[in-house]
């Protein structure tokens, strides 16, 4: 026998060779059950099995919506009178057995359903047919607030930053090699000249300047020692990065201000670990004020200027972005445009202090590496770029090795690279 043609039994069932047929195994389910007339699917006003008590769902129906699968009892007297309503609404006759209500899909169409969905969920019916009116649904989750989103991604994304010493640990007897006499007592020397004779700086060009050597090795330790305190607490060292995931090649620490690399802004706490910067200390204010009026004094000595401050404004800071490099550390040509317009504007300076190994900076008023000049940063000059040379592209090619003084590794243990901090004021 043709499949898609199959008898009709007094039950009203329909019949094939095997057994009574059930839709969801039948692999012809959808298609015609007689030859020559079009299925109740496909939207026929006529069919051959009037009588047919099947309920086939054309898509799942909804959960709580007090409806089984096809054929399964309806164990509640409301569900029971819903679907006689909706059949007889419809002009059909359903049969009952028992307590099995059975109807056929011949004239059911989706309003029916719909029908059938507003009565239960009137009398709050679950899954299972049976009447709950006092207890709501457990399965839906309780609406999130916004807020609550917003602080769980704040502490998924809540990095755990491991501690970076920028001094080596002392264990055990020290492999480094102490300075001799005769390199302690040229340092000495020397440092007792340039106090004597005055700093010895150069105006590199307007707005320019650098004074090497400028801080002593007293200055320097107590840098070193106030730096490494802060790194190894909260808001201390870390590796930044860019938002394509590139990091930067160097260890950084923000005073005052957090600078977030990723977009450039200044603000109150680190993103990465919600982390307060921590403050300036004061030895560092007094230093770059002192920075300040020699800087003014050399420009007016080399440039016979009057008004000094046009030239070179000054400035009170509040801001110290604090990198260390390592022997491999390097930052590419880049300017430092991120403060306020006001601080832009006036051309406020930025103060750079060295310490450790030397470092080869490049500075050029554009953004070539083949047009800009270069001059060797060592530990304990200052370098000081405001006025007319504030937007000045600037970078760190190369650390050179081994050039950090000997007493200084003495005293600090410092880290083969260079430290540098750098002032600014929002």
């Amino acid at each position: 026998m043709y499949r898609g043609r199959g008898r009709t039994t007094r039950g009203g069932r329909p019949f094939y060779r095997g057994g009574y047929s059930d839709q969801s195994s039948n692999p012809d389910y959808g298609m015609s059950e007689s030859r020559g007339r079009r299925s109740p699917w496909s939207g026929s006003r006529h069919s051959n099995h009037e009588n047919a008590a099947v309920y086939r769902p054309r898509m799942p129906l909804p959960v709580g919506s007090g409806l089984r699968g096809q054929n399964d009892t309806l164990e509640t007297q409301g569900t029971s009178d819903a679907l006689s309503h909706c059949s007889s609404s419809m002009g059909l006759n359903p049969s009952v057995e028992g307590e099995k209500i059975e109807l056929s899909l011949v004239e059911v169409t989706e309003s029916c359903a719909v029908s059938l969905l507003h009565h239960d969920l009137s009398h709050n019916v679950n899954i299972s047919g049976s009447v709950d009116k006092s207890e709501p649904s457990q399965e839906r989750s309780p609406p999130q607030s916004s807020s609550g989103i917003d602080d769980l991604n704040q502490v998924k994304c809540q990095a755990v930053i491991e501690p970076f010493d920028i001094c080596l640990p002392k264990i055990g007897t020290p492999v480094m090699l102490k300075p001799s006499l005769l390199v302690k007592n040229r340092e000495k020397r020397n440092e007792i000249k340039r106090s004597a004779e005055g700093q010895i700086g150069n105006v590199l060009r307007p707005g320019m300047v650098l004074l090497k050597k400028y801080l002593s090795l007293g200055d320097q330790v107590k840098i070193v020692r106030a730096c490494r305190a802060l790194g190894l607490g909260s808001g201390g060292f870390y590796q930044p990065g860019y938002r394509d995931g590139a990091k930067l090649h160097l260890k950084m620490m923000c005073l005052g201000k957090n600078w977030d690399p990723e977009t450039g802004n200044y603000g109150d706490l680190r993103p990465i670990d919600r982390a307060v910067p921590p403050g300036i200390p004061r030895e560092f204010f007094q230093l770059v004020e002192k920075v300040i009026k020699d800087s003014h004094s050399l420009v007016q000595l080399k440039t016979k200027a009057s008004h000094v401050e046009h030239i070179l404004p000054s400035m009170k800071p509040n801001i110290c972005i604090v990198n260390f490099y390592s022997a491999s550390g390097r930052l590419g040509l880049h300017q430092d445009k991120d403060e306020s317009p006001e601080s832009l504007h006036k051309g406020l300076p930025v103060i750079s202090f060295s310490i450790g190994d030397a470092a080869e900076f490049l500075y050029s008023d554009q953004r070539e590496v083949d047009k800009a000049e270069k001059v060797e940063l060592e530990s304990g000059d200052v370098l000081v770029f405001g006025g007319s040379s504030r937007h000045i592209f600037h970078g760190v090619t190369a650390i050179k090795q081994k050039t950090a003084p000997g007493s200084l590794l003495e005293e600090t243990n410092l880290r083969p690279g260079r430290l540098n901090l750098t002032f600014r004021e929002y």
